[in-house]
């Protein structure tokens, strides 16, 4: 999951209509309203920054990464074409340059920092650094509680290092807070069988059957509880 970060503040109307329609997804619509927000006295680093995350939306990360390079030319300063940017980065796999990006926010006392610490997470487990990784989404839950994406990406990371226990209980908090969430209730069962509790195992993997059973989670539990028999 890669968040993005509109301007905080809108500068023209053009500016706030075009992030109305970055938020419902209609980026071809945002990216028209931009084209007059110019000469209609927008900042010229906000219009850039609005038109990358259309770009991002539209799926060409390339373009919005030019359009992010813009609005830090117009200025140098802008925080959220800051962040966008890295995650452009990101999604051109581009981890190195993404991390070395957003470790100054993830250290700085932004707002952004927990969104930069979650995003440099991603990043260093790309590159290999899955203990740094671990260490940035920890601080990403304690600068904002709210980033319950990092808690999937923990279980993973203690997953691979065959940490089950710890794993389980990543998948379990992210459960408090998300019940319905198969992908959780998955990875919870097969942590839980493989630190040894086998009912509560069976028990959350028969959930997500439940849950929907024709969903791809449904058919990894029962290839599970099968291979279990």
């Amino acid at each position: 999951m890669l968040l993005l970060l509109l301007a905080a503040t809108s500068s023209s109307a053009a500016c706030e209509r075009s992030v109305m329609y970055i938020l419902r997804g209609q980026y071809d619509a945002a990216l028209q309203q931009l084209e007059g927000a110019r000469s209609g006295g927008a900042s010229p680093a906000d219009v850039d920054n609005l038109r990358g995350l259309a770009e991002l939306g539209q799926g060409d990360a390339k373009k919005a990464l030019a359009s992010f390079d813009r609005a830090l030319m117009a200025n140098a300063n802008h925080p959220e074409a800051k962040f966008n940017r890295a995650v452009a980065l990101l999604r051109l796999a581009q981890d190195a340059k993404a991390a070395e990006a957003l470790e100054p926010i993830a250290k700085s006392d932004s707002p952004l920092r927990g969104d930069a610490a979650y995003h440099l997470g991603l990043a260093l487990d790309r590159l290999g650094r899955p203990a740094d990784a671990e260490t940035w989404l920890e601080r990403a839950m304690t600068y904002d509680s709210k980033l319950d994406a990092a808690l999937l990406l923990i279980g993973r990371l203690r997953e691979r290092r065959r940490d089950h226990q710890g794993a389980g209980r990543a998948y379990f908090d992210y459960l408090k807070k998300h019940p319905e969430s198969t992908a959780a209730m998955l990875r919870f069962g097969i942590s839980a069988h493989r630190a040894g509790r086998i009912d509560v195992a069976r028990s959350y993997l028969n959930k997500v059957i439940a849950a929907d059973p024709r969903s791809y989670e449904a058919t990894e539990a029962r290839k599970y509880l099968v291979m279990w028999e």
